[in-house]
């Protein structure tokens, strides 16, 4: 977003919570090259690309990702907006990667002690400032469904912390997740695991014994995925969330 921002020399936007892009983004790339604004942020980078004569991909929108949702654009549209700066300025296209690397969104490594400087009031997730900004952006990225469950009364849903919350550094659409009430009950107390698969890319629910009975259904369940897969589940914060509940999953 910076790059494109230098080119046009237009003020740079920040990101919306969670490192979201906000769609006035694409609305002032589009006012400074003279096109008309459409509904939808993929809509708007389509026009964008295709006004420079450059390749609209499928891949460009996070229509395809794991969840089937739509309504952001990808990485890898967003060099293509930029490429089609470029052009539009008289420059070469830029060639695009085969893939993105994705930078994984990681927590801090004194998390634990910056959560305890925290007042107990803000590490409240319902009561601290900025909440439920918050929580809206994720409930939406997730379709407004429980990830476990695919529950969707929104009273009852709650937004979890994969590493628990220890400042705004922490509210990252990668740490967190929409769950049923109980269900985030048992994520934070550990009864609940959430693991990356690799062998088949998926994440996957293990329920603890101790509530197995109850909780079965649930059993190496795959998750439900978010609209945009740059939004999935950061596997460095899962893995720390495992090291909290260690002594609890070596009896099983």
């Amino acid at each position: 977003m910076t790059e494109i921002s230098l080119l046009l020399g237009i003020p740079e936007i920040a990101p919306t919570v969670g490192s979201s892009i906000p769609s006035v983004f694409f609305t002032s790339i589009a006012a400074e090259m003279g096109i008309h604004s459409v509904h939808g942020m993929p809509a708007m980078a389509r026009k964008i690309i295709e006004n420079s004569h450059l390749t609209w991909y499928e891949e460009f929108s996070s229509e395809l990702a794991p969840s089937g949702g739509g309504g952001t654009v990808t990485a890898l549209g967003l060099l293509q907006v930029k490429n089609a700066i470029l052009v539009w300025q008289g420059f070469e296209a830029e060639p695009l990667p085969t893939e993105i690397i994705f930078e994984e969104w990681k927590p801090d490594e004194n998390w634990e002690q910056l959560r305890n400087l925290l007042p107990k009031t803000e590490q409240e997730v319902t009561t601290r400032p900025g909440a439920s900004a918050f929580r809206e952006m994720v409930l939406t990225e997730y379709d407004n469904q429980c990830v476990v469950t695919g529950f969707r009364t929104v009273e009852v849903i709650e937004i979890a912390h994969i590493v628990p919350y220890y400042g705004t550094d922490s509210d990252e659409i990668q740490n967190a997740l929409p769950l049923r009430s109980d269900i985030h009950k048992l994520f934070d107390r550990g009864l609940l695991r959430i693991v990356y698969d690799n062998s088949t890319r998926k994440y996957i629910t293990l329920i603890h014994d101790y509530v197995m009975d109850d909780y079965s259904d649930y059993h190496e369940k795959k998750l439900i995925m978010p609209h945009d897969s740059l939004s999935s589940p950061s596997k460095a914060a899962l893995l720390e969330q495992h090291k909290i509940h260690k002594r609890m999953w070596q009896i099983i």
